[in-house]
């Protein structure tokens, strides 16, 4: 279940080192090179998109839900969630933060829970109206090297009857066998109240962690939200700030409920992608740094 090997290569007689690591769960590869330079690291001034003209702090622009929903936006002290104009499922809504500009180091659990809030009731809702809703996920593209089309932070909720690619796979009956045995290897990292965190044996992209949640949902927000806060502090002190999050949800329970989380290339001026053949056409990750590593680094930062 964890197999890698190492390959020697002399350019202009200098030896250089690919280590190759196989995932026998989701079928695919990670090369681990010994190259500075994949991840853009540096931080530049950005001030002239903050300062943009913003549609999600114009909320009556924003759209709203028909009347069988019961409200036309749903919000609470630190969030506001409407549905997606541009929706990526039958079930497709928008949770923005109020707060226009928020840096990494300054997600608190407080705020990250104010809006996973919002995305469980939206979900709630829609398994009420909807009874062949079986998944749900709870999205996060922070900066647009991320994904992101609005710097405004705000994370995406999507509920259907049918499964992503990834949820597919994770109903794989190794998936489960997969994640105990990397609790117990030197990658795990810590545990929050119910959730197990570890730093995957093949990661999905830059200094992943992965979230095993072993509560129910609603349940759970509190530990989902402090370890994300813990982990955005670990990624800030690093020095990034963009990156992705997906949290998955199997409402007949086929997978267990989890959550993923990556780093991005830095905002930049001129931005170079962190995606290439490899990752897009190969469906292999290029890494310049051990998993090992970063779990070692990131359990000073776990509150």
């Amino acid at each position: 279940m964890f197999e890698k090997w190492n390959e020697i290569i002399i350019v202009n007689g200098i030896e250089r080192h690919v280590e190759i690591r196989w995932d026998e769960v989701f079928e695919r590869y990670c090369r681990i090179i010994d190259r500075v330079g994949l991840e853009l690291t540096k931080q530049e001034d950005f001030s002239e998109k903050i300062d943009e003209p913003c549609i999600f702090c114009s909320r009556g622009k924003l759209a709203k839900f028909d009347e069988k929903f019961g409200v036309k936006q749903i919000e609470n002290d630190n969030a506001f969630l409407f549905p997606n104009i541009n929706p990526y499922a039958k079930y497709s809504s928008v949770c923005a933060f109020k707060k226009h500009y928020i840096e990494v180091g300054e997600f608190s659990p407080e705020l990250i829970q104010s809006n996973l809030q919002l995305a469980i009731e939206y979900i709630n809702k829609v398994k009420k109206m909807d009874d062949s809703v079986r998944y749900a996920s709870i999205n996060w593209n922070y900066m647009m090297p991320a994904g992101a089309s609005i710097l405004h932070p705000h994370m995406q909720v999507v509920a259907d009857a049918m499964p992503t690619t990834y949820m597919r796979k994770a109903s794989n009956e190794k998936f489960e066998k997969y994640i105990d045995e990397e609790l117990k290897r030197e990658r795990y990292i810590k545990r929050i109240g119910s959730i197990g965190l570890f730093v995957p044996f093949v990661p999905f992209g830059f200094n992943e962690v992965f979230g095993l949640i072993e509560e129910e949902l609603e349940h759970a927000i509190e530990e989902i939200a402090k370890a994300v806060s813990s982990i955005l502090s670990y990624y800030h002190s690093i020095g990034r700030n963009s990156f992705n999050f997906s949290l998955y949800y199997s409402m007949e329970n086929e997978f267990p409920l989890h959550f993923r989380m990556i780093t991005r290339q830095n905002m930049a001026r001129y931005y170079r992608n962190d995606a290439m053949f490899f990752e897009r056409l190969h469906f292999e990750t290029i890494l310049e740094r051990k998993p090992e590593e970063i779990a070692k680094e990131i359990k000073g930062f776990l509150i």
